[in-house]
C-alpha cells in the first residue's frame, strides 16, 4: 500500500510513471493497491491516478485566438479546434487559460509533435497555472494542465503563440466540457453514484461509460471528507479508510435499498483516499465503489449494474460470497 507521503492520490490504485502516472492527465488510471477481507466482503482501498500524459489532446487554434486569451479567458470549440472561441466561464468550455509561458520553441522549430508539446507543457506550464490560481492544481483531481499553440498553418508562417491552462479530459484524450472557474471548484475526482467507469484493454479504468457497457467499477457513493475533518491539516490515510471503512458499507446500504444488495451482486466495496497534495490543492470528496479483481492489480470486467438482475462479472452471473459454516450460494441469475 502507498506510504502516506506518497505524492500519488489516493483513490484506488495506480502505478507511477513520471510526473503523476499518465502524463498529459487525461485518464483515469486505477489500480488495486491494498485488501482486507471483512465479514466475508473484500475492501479494497488505494489511489487513482487520472492523468494520461501519453495521450495528449492535439490542441491547435489560430494564433489570433490564443493571442487575445488573456489568464482567465474560457475557451470552447466544436470537434475541430480550429473552430476555437471565448465564452464566459460560467458557460460551458473546453480550457481555462492560465497564461503565457516563459518562453516557447525557436521561430525555426517544426510544427512540435505531441510528445513535443507535452514535454514543453511539463516543464512551462505547471508554475504558469499555480500562479493563476494562487495555489497548486490537485495532482489527482479531475482538472490538468495543457498546452494550446497556434494551429500547423500558423505556426509554418511563423506564429508560435502558446498558451497554458487548465481542462477536464477523458480517457481517450478529448477535451471535455465544464462549466465555471477551477478556482470556484472542489477538484476532487468523483462521479455521481451510479456512475460506471470503463474499462481498457489493459484492466484499468478510463472514464464514465454507459453501465450496459463493460466496466471497471460502479459509484455508490460520495463522501465529503470535510463532514469527519473539518480542520484537519490532511486526515492521515489511516484516518481517512477507517473512516470510509465505516461510512462506505452503510451508505453502500442505503444505495442497493436492501441490506443483501452488496453480498448478492457477488462484488467487492472499495473507497478511496486523498493524498496530502490533494488535501492541501483542495480537494475533500471521495467515492465509494463497486469492483471485482482477481489480482488487486487489474480490475475484473463487470457488465450491468450492480443493481439490475442481468449483472456479469467476467462475463458470468455473479456468485454470492458466503460465511463460515454456511451454506454454499448458487449462482444468482434472478431479480434482486
Amino acid at each position: 500500500m502507498a506510504d502516506d507521503t506518497d505524492p500519488q492520490p489516493e483513490t484506488a490504485p495506480a502505478q507511477k510513471s513520471r510526473a503523476g502516472a499518465w502524463t498529459v492527465r487525461a485518464v483515469l488510471a486505477a489500480l488495486i493497491v491494498g485488501a482486507v477481507a471483512i465479514g466475508g466482503v473484500l475492501f479494497f482501498t488505494g489511489a487513482f491516478e487520472p492523468k494520461n500524459e501519453e495521450k495528449a489532446p492535439r490542441l491547435a487554434a489560430s494564433g489570433t485566438v490564443l493571442a487575445r486569451s488573456k489568464p482567465g479567458t474560457c475557451l470552447t470549440w466544436d470537434k475541430d479546434p480550429t473552430t476555437m472561441a471565448p465564452v464566459d466561464c460560467l458557460e460551458s468550455h473546453k480550457f481555462e487559460v492560465a497564461g503565457e509561458p516563459a518562453r516557447t520553441l525557436p521561430e525555426n522549430a517544426p510544427y512540435p509533435t505531441e510528445s513535443a508539446i507535452a514535454a514543453q507543457r511539463d516543464q512551462l506550464c505547471p508554475p504558469v497555472v499555480t500562479e493563476y490560481l494562487g495555489k497548486r492544481l490537485d495532482p489527482m483531481g479531475r482538472f490538468q494542465t495543457n498546452l494550446l499553440t497556434a494551429g500547423q498553418k500558423a505556426w509554418e508562417s511563423g506564429d508560435r503563440t502558446m498558451r497554458c491552462g487548465i481542462q477536464v479530459a477523458d480517457g481517450a484524450g478529448n477535451a471535455l466540457e465544464t462549466k465555471g472557474k477551477v478556482v470556484n471548484q472542489d477538484q476532487s475526482l468523483t462521479w455521481p453514484p451510479g456512475t460506471c467507469i470503463g474499462l481498457s484493454d489493459r484492466g484499468k479504468p478510463t472514464g464514465p461509460v454507459e453501465c450496459t457497457k463493460p466496466h471497471a467499477l460502479e459509484v455508490t457513493s460520495v463522501i465529503d471528507l470535510r463532514q469527519a475533518f473539518p480542520d484537519a491539516s490532511w486526515p492521515t490515510k489511516q484516518q481517512q479508510e477507517d473512516y470510509l471503512g465505516r461510512i462506505c458499507p452503510s451508505r453502500t446500504t442505503g444505495w442497493f435499498g436492501s441490506q443483501d444488495g452488496l453480498r448478492k451482486s457477488g462484488l467487492q466495496l472499495a473507497w478511496n483516499t486523498l493524498s496530502q497534495p490533494s488535501w492541501t490543492a483542495g480537494s475533500r470528496s471521495v467515492i465509494c465503489f463497486l469492483a471485482s479483481s482477481k489480482d488487486t492489480v487489474t480490475y475484473t470486467p463487470i457488465t450491468g449494474s450492480a443493481k439490475s438482475p442481468g449483472l456479469l462479472i467476467d462475463g458470468k452471473p455473479p456468485v454470492m460470497p458466503t460465511f463460515p459454516g454456511a451454506k454454499p450460494a448458487e449462482p444468482s441469475t434472478g431479480p434482486r
